[in-house]
C-alpha cells in the first residue's frame, strides 16, 4: 500500500513539475523598471566606487565579461571568449556585429558604429588614464591584433586580471569619437556605450532614465530603466512597498530584511557576498598617526555588542578585512588582535597626554578639547557607529556620527577631510589590496597608509596562482595591517536585494548591475 501510494506521489509530483515547465510565464515586452538610487551625482567613469554609479554605467556600456550569478566566474559579454597563452598575455576575442548606441550628439540616429577591438584598445588605456577609483594592475601593453581580437600584456602575472569585480570587469568600451566631441565632462553628461540601454536624461537630484536599446544583440524586454534617487535607505523601503520604485538593489537598513522576506509581494535575494564594514583612520593626521592611539581606541569599543544588536543574523564579526567569501584571506585568527579592554585603553591614552582638564568630563588632548566625528553614509551601519560612539562618550571619548550623502562622504575621504570614518565595501577579491596598498593612495587608499613591507607582500600576492601561496602572502599582509590598527574591523554585512514581485529574473549586482545577459534577462509580467 505504502509504495502504490508513494508511486502516485511520485507521478503527480512529475506531471506537476512537467505543467510548471510547460505553461512557465513568457517573457513579456514593455514597462519601465525602477530601481533605487542612494546618490547619482555624476556620471563620470572610474572617479568612484559607488555602486549607484558603476550599476547604472554597466547598463549603458558593455564590458568584455560579467560575473556570473552562481559562481562569480568571469562568463563573455562583449567578448566571444579569452586565452591566457603564456603568464603575461591575454588575448580578447569580440563579438561581430555589435552597435554603439545611435540618436546622440555624436552618432545621429541611423549612423550606428560597430564596436572594434580598438575602440577596446582606447577604453583600456582611457580607464588606466583617468581611474582614480579602480586599477587595472601593471598593464604594459595593450593592442589590436586584427579588427576583432585585443591582446593584453602585464608586467607580472595577473591572475585576478579577470575574475576581480573591481579591476578588467569595470571597463566599459566607449567610443574615442565621443570623448574627443565632448570631452570628459561632456560625456558625463551623454554617456554612449553599447548596452542594452541607452541614455535619455539625467539629473543628480531626481536620477537617470535609460531607454531600450533596439539593436542590442540580445532580446530587451523592458522599455526603459529608470534610477529613482531616494538617499534614506528607510524611504527605500517605504518607496518599494507602495509601488513607487520596483527594485532595492542594495538593501542597506538590513533591519528590514526579515520584514521582506515575510511580505509576500517581495522577493528578497541573498548575493554570494557582501560589504566590508570597519571604522577607518587617516593615518596621516594627529592623534591617529599614533598607532597607540587608535589601538587604544579599539580596546574602548565592544563591538559584538554594537553589531548583533542591528545586523544579527544578517552578517559576522570581522578581524580583518577580508571577508569569509574571499577564503584565501580570510583569516579568523587575526582575533588574536583584537580586546575589549576599556582599562588598558584609558591607560595607553593618558600616557599618550589624554587628560579631562577642564572636568567636563571627556578628555582633552594637550590641554586642547579632543572629539571624534564619525563620517559615514546612511545605511544600517549609522546605528551601529551610533551606539559604538555612545560607547565612546561614556568612556570620556567625546565621539558623535556624521551622516553625509554618499558624494560628499567619497569627496572629503579622497581629500583627506576626514579623520574617522566608515569603513567602507572594496570586499572584493582583490579590496584589501585597494584599501591599503599606497599605490593607491589619492584613489581606494584614503587611510592614506604606506607600508613598503605591505606594498611588497601584495605586489607579490597578485602574481601568484597557487591557492597557498597567495593566500600565506594575502594573510601577512593583512596581519601587517591591523597590527597597526590602520582600521578596527567592525563585521562582514551580507548583500541583499529586494524586488517586488512582478519584476522576473533580476540579479543582485557583483561587478555591476546586469539586466540582460546570456543568464538572466529581466521583464516584469504585469
Amino acid at each position: 500500500m505504502f509504495r502504490k501510494t508513494f508511486t502516485v506521489f511520485v507521478f503527480v509530483v512529475l506531471l506537476l513539475g512537467g505543467l510548471t515547465t510547460i505553461f512557465a510565464a513568457t517573457p513579456r515586452s514593455g514597462g519601465t523598471l525602477k530601481v533605487a538610487a542612494s546618490s547619482l551625482q555624476s556620471l563620470q567613469l572610474y572617479k568612484t566606487a559607488a555602486n549607484d554609479i558603476t550599476d547604472s554605467q554597466s547598463v549603458i556600456f558593455d564590458t568584455l565579461f560579467i560575473l556570473s550569478k552562481d559562481d562569480f566566474k568571469p562568463i563573455p559579454s562583449l567578448a566571444e571568449g579569452w586565452t591566457n597563452p603564456d603568464p603575461l598575455t591575454w588575448v580578447f576575442s569580440i563579438k561581430k556585429g555589435v552597435l554603439f548606441h545611435d540618436d546622440n550628439p555624436v552618432f545621429p540616429k541611423g549612423t550606428r558604429r560597430e564596436v572594434t577591438a580598438d575602440d577596446v584598445v582606447y577604453s583600456i588605456e582611457f580607464m588606466q588614464k583617468t581611474s582614480t577609483a579602480y586599477t587595472l594592475g601593471p598593464i604594459t601593453g595593450v593592442k589590436a591584433l586584427d579588427r576583432y581580437t585585443v591582446e593584453i600584456t602585464t608586467k607580472t602575472p595577473q591572475p585576478f586580471l579577470v575574475n576581480d569585480p573591481n579591476r578588467l570587469c569595470r571597463m566599459c568600451v566607449i567610443p574615442k569619437e565621443a570623448i574627443d566631441k565632448l570631452g570628459e565632462d561632456g560625456f558625463a553628461k551623454y554617456p554612449i556605450g553599447s548596452g542594452a540601454y541607452k541614455f535619455k536624461s539625467f539629473s543628480p537630484d531626481s536620477g537617470l532614465l535609460l531607454v531600450k536599446n533596439a539593436f542590442y544583440r540580445l532580446p530587451v524586454y523592458l522599455d526603459a530603466v529608470e534610477f529613482v534617487v531616494i538617499p534614506d535607505p528607510l524611504a527605500q523601503s517605504i518607496a518599494l512597498q507602495s509601488g513607487e520604485i520596483d527594485v532595492i538593489k542594495h538593501l542597506f537598513n538590513l533591519e528590514m530584511a526579515d520584514s521582506f522576506e515575510k511580505n509576500p509581494k517581495f522577493n528578497v535575494v541573498k548575493s554570494g557576498g557582501g560589504s566590508y564594514r570597519g571604522l577607518g583612520f587617516n593615518t596621516t593626521v594627529e592623534p591617529y598617526n599614533n598607532p597607540a592611539v587608535r589601538k587604544a581606541l579599539s580596546m574602548l569599543l565592544d563591538i559584538d555588542t554594537a553589531y548583533k544588536a542591528i545586523i544579527g543574523d544578517h552578517g559576522e564579526r570581522a578581524y580583518g578585512q577580508v571577508p569569509p567569501w574571499v577564503p584565501f584571506g580570510y583569516d579568523t585568527s587575526l582575533k588574536d588582535l583584537w580586546s575589549y579592554d576599556p582599562p588598558q585603553g584609558l591607560k595607553i591614552l593618558a600616557a599618550n597626554g589624554f587628560k579631562d582638564q577642564d572636568g567636563d568630563g571627556f578628555l582633552d588632548l594637550n590641554g586642547k578639547p579632543f572629539k571624534i566625528e564619525i563620517k559615514t553614509l546612511a545605511g544600517s551601519q549609522v546605528k551601529a557607529l551610533t551606539i559604538l560612539a555612545t560607547q565612546l562618550r561614556e568612556k570620556g571619548i567625546n565621539a558623535s556620527v556624521l551622516t553625509q550623502d554618499t558624494a560628499v562622504w567619497a569627496d572629503d575621504l579622497l581629500k583627506g577631510n576626514t579623520t574617522v570614518f566608515f569603513d567602507y565595501s572594496f570586499a572584493g577579491t582583490t579590496g584589501f589590496h585597494s584599501l591599503f596598498h599606497g599605490s593607491m593612495i589619492g584613489a581606494a587608499n584614503t587611510h592614506f597608509y604606506n607600508n613598503p613591507e605591505v606594498n611588497k607582500l601584495l605586489d607579490e600576492a597578485l602574481t601568484k596562482v597557487k591557492f597557498d601561496e597567495l593566500s600565506s602572502l594575502w594573510k601577512k599582509a593583512q596581519r601587517l595591517v591591523f597590527k597597526d590598527t590602520v582600521g578596527i574591523p567592525l563585521y562582514f554585512e551580507y548583500s541583499y536585494a529586494v524586488a517586488s514581485k512582478k519584476v522576473v529574473d533580476f540579479v543582485p549586482p557583483w561587478g555591476g548591475l546586469t539586466l540582460v545577459s546570456t543568464e538572466n534577462n529581466v521583464w516584469l509580467n504585469k
